[in-house]
């Protein structure tokens, strides 16, 4: 992945809007697709902390923001080997889903799986929009939120509390491998496929 990051210059000379946190930077040049991420030192001091750290709100930021850089970065790569377009919304759900999983995987392998309900009040209600968003980018990020929220409760219900890991990480892929309004109803709807 450390092939593909980029330093704050280069965010700046060519996404000047973006993030200051995380950003993907994508180029398109007839067939070919370039791809960048950049992700903020601090974000980067964050992904170097022990799992048993504490989850202050400045690491669970600064993960969060790894977390989503890295998804959109990999779900674009998915899905252009697939021969397939993405929308914005569907990069900012995959993102916002996975930001979730991310984390409550860190929990779960410390034995803090049940910090669940609190992971997501602090990632889909506490959140607060970065300032200079246009109306259509507010509420994009807005959906995008809700729809993984709405995921985020089915499988807290489904799979964390229950303990079944293995089910929440087939049915995570499942869901992954979704494209466009499919994907959008299976978080809406908590969509799951009872397994085993």
């Amino acid at each position: 992945m450390r092939d593909f990051l980029v330093d704050r210059a280069f965010r700046e000379r060519h996404a000047p809007r973006s993030s200051p946190h995380e950003a993907l930077l994508l180029r398109e040049n007839g067939e070919e697709l370039h791809v960048a991420l950049f992700l903020d030192d601090e974000v980067l001091a964050q992904l170097a902390r022990s799992a048993a750290d504490p989850w202050t709100e400045k690491r669970l930021a600064g993960f969060c923001a790894a977390a989503e850089g890295v998804s959109h970065f990999l779900y674009v790569a998915h899905r252009a080997r697939q021969g397939g377009q993405v929308s914005q919304l569907e990069l900012e759900a995959q993102g916002e889903i996975d930001k979730y999983l991310a984390v409550i995987l860190q929990l779960w392998a410390t034995g803090r799986r049940t910090a669940s309900q609190e992971l997501r009040r602090r990632l889909f209600q506490g959140s607060v929009l970065r300032a200079g968003l246009s109306a259509p980018e507010r509420d994009r990020y807005r959906l995008a939120s809700a729809l993984a929220a709405a995921c985020a409760r089915a499988w807290e219900a489904r799979y964390v509390l229950q303990g079944r890991l293995d089910a929440l990480l087939r049915e995570a892929r499942r869901v992954y491998r979704l494209a466009g309004g499919e994907k959008f109803s299976a978080f809406a709807h908590g969509a799951v496929a009872w397994a085993a």
